[in-house]
């Protein structure tokens, strides 16, 4: 689906898969060299982890 890289060097993948149940799912792929971790979030969850991402942002961008 999609790769970010940050500005400490780590990249993040996203790619949607399907699990063996049928269930779509969202994977999570954070790239730091040749260590990575993978997380795979249901759309519900993934809702909720990108909500309070744009929070986070919206709150920092905004300043104390």
């Amino acid at each position: 689906m999609d790769q970010i890289t940050v500005p400490t060097g780590q990249v993040v993948e996203l790619r949607q898969i399907f699990h063996e149940s049928g269930a779509r799912l969202l994977r999570v792929i954070i790239r730091d060299g040749v260590k990575y971790m993978t997380v795979e979030l249901d759309p519900a969850t993934a809702y909720d982890w990108g909500r309070q991402m744009q929070n986070w942002a919206r709150d920092v961008a905004q300043g104390p």
